[in-house]
């Protein structure tokens, strides 16, 4: 269940580079608040007039802690990703909705393993999703993809849960498919840019392979009022809108406009 959002002024737990412009952040949330895999932080950027989202990578029940990942693409992503132990920024959390962990996990009842598709620092929630469902005891096969050697990140802590195929400056989804050979997984979850993603819903299409992506998009409120991040998603009549912040950022594979 989507618990109450609450705007709060989070302590900075550390803020180290993990890659080339790529920060990982720990922050300390409110107590009682419990985010689930898939759902977002969103973030004051300072002097930026807009809040920045973030995915969560990982959270910690008996800390209250959770972490992102930052890349820094400009001046709001910049100044956040500049954030270090003992500073402190606004918060508005936890927002979206989530992976279904427990409609998953039924659907992965006495099938092939889970596999989880990522581009870049798309990786983060299915971070948090590989614990929740890797703590189930399920298969977790990772494929994760980076535009060069020097920005791989989480392959450590995917290793924990399975095999982690890693796929540099080429197409994550050309592992995946080619892996598909041998034994197809029994569901899919993806994070990454449009264009990989778009080949990933085609390839699970073609193989009537069910999934879940986790969508990137551009925000203004966060809370579903001004329909910024609105995509087309299909249903009973055709497709409609859907706001990304609020509906998603978690959608079905199949019914997502890409």
């Amino acid at each position: 269940m989507r618990g109450r959002a609450k705007d709060f002024l989070a302590a900075v737990i550390s803020g180290r580079e993990i890659a080339p412009g790529v920060t990982e952040i720990e922050l300390e949330l409110p107590d009682g608040t419990k985010p689930c895999p898939g759902q977002f932080l969103h973030i004051s950027a300072g002097e930026a007039f807009l809040r920045r989202p973030f995915s969560i990578a990982g959270f910690d029940g008996s800390t209250g802690r959770a972490r992102i990942m930052v890349r820094d693409a400009g001046r709001g992503s910049g100044m956040i990703s500049g954030l270090r132990a003992g500073d402190s920024v606004r918060v508005l959390a936890p927002l979206g909705n989530s992976f279904p962990i427990d409609e998953i996990t039924r659907r992965l009842e006495g099938s092939a393993s889970v596999w989880l598709v990522s581009g870049g620092v798309g990786v983060a929630p299915l971070l948090f999703a590989a614990n929740e469902i890797g703590k189930k005891n399920f298969g977790i096969n990772s494929f994760i993809g980076f535009r060069d050697a020097q920005s791989v990140i989480g392959v450590g802590e995917l290793e924990e849960w399975g095999r982690v195929s890693v796929s540099v400056g080429g197409l994550v989804t050309d592992a995946a498919v080619s892996a598909m050979r041998e034994s197809p997984p029994g569901l899919v979850l993806a994070c990454g840019p449009a264009p990989m993603l778009r080949a990933l819903k085609e390839i699970c299409s073609d193989r009537g392979i069910p999934g879940y992506v986790s969508v990137e998009e551009r925000m203004g409120c966060g809370i579903g009022a001004c329909l910024a991040c609105a995509r087309g998603v299909r249903d009973a009549g055709g497709w409609s809108y859907k706001r990304v912040c609020r509906d998603g950022p978690v959608f079905e594979i199949s019914e997502v406009i890409l």
